[in-house]
């Protein structure tokens, strides 16, 4: 269920019905239930009373304060990558960058989840699991503005060229280079969600 949510299957605001649920994986309502409280307490899904269950959407606010924190922390991590990353993983990183561009190419139904593995991978080189998991439950809560971003004309070829800007500036031990294309690549996925946000808004108020 949560792959289906990271993936897209499932849509911000869509309601998740138990028995539909039930029905598509084929267990209890009780390992239902479990799922959906997991994936509340992950900021994937929202519980309201009357309706149930839904993916969860993130408010402009929300948007502001996750990227604020995932820029200040991701910087952190740019520099521990530097100066902790073994050569043996950058070349394993450049054969995972292959593969990702392959997807994102072809743009398959893995493209979103392997695009996540890159990311992942290299964070993994900084040595500080808590970090780690900050950052991956970081990018867990923002998927909406992840996904969003791949809608987007361009994004796919952009993403492509950011991801090598990422790696070139590992290979270098540049950690300020590193910092700001980090920054770069967050930045333009935050801004595009916020900006078709806001412009729904205004359509809704005119109507």
């Amino acid at each position: 269920m949560e792959q289906a949510i990271l993936s897209g299957q499932f849509k911000p605001r869509e309601r998740l019905i138990e028995m539909n649920l039930i029905s598509r994986y084929g267990v209890s309502r009780t390992v239902i239930r479990e799922a959906l409280k997991a994936l509340e307490a992950k900021g994937l899904v929202r519980t309201s009373p009357f309706r149930g269950a839904a993916v969860a959407d993130l408010t402009v606010d929300e948007i502001g304060e996750i990227y604020f924190v995932r820029m200040a922390i991701e910087k952190i991590a740019a520099r521990l990558i530097i100066k902790n990353i073994r050569p043996v993983e950058i070349q394993g990183l450049k054969k995972l960058l292959k593969e990702v561009e392959r997807h994102l190419q072809k743009k398959t139904d893995r493209m979103i989840e392997k695009d996540s593995e890159f990311h992942r991978a290299i964070f993994r080189t900084c040595r500080n699991e808590v970090l780690c998991d900050i950052i991956d439950w970081l990018r867990t809560r923002s998927h909406i503005v992840g996904y969003n971003a791949w809608s987007l004309p361009q994004r796919i070829e952009q993403s492509i060229l950011e991801h090598r800007e990422i790696l070139r500036a590992i290979e270098k031990g540049d950690p300020v280079q590193l910092e700001k294309t980090i920054v770069q690549h967050l930045t333009y996925s935050k801004n595009s969600y916020l900006s078709q946000l806001r412009g729904k808004r205004n359509r809704s108020d005119k109507g």
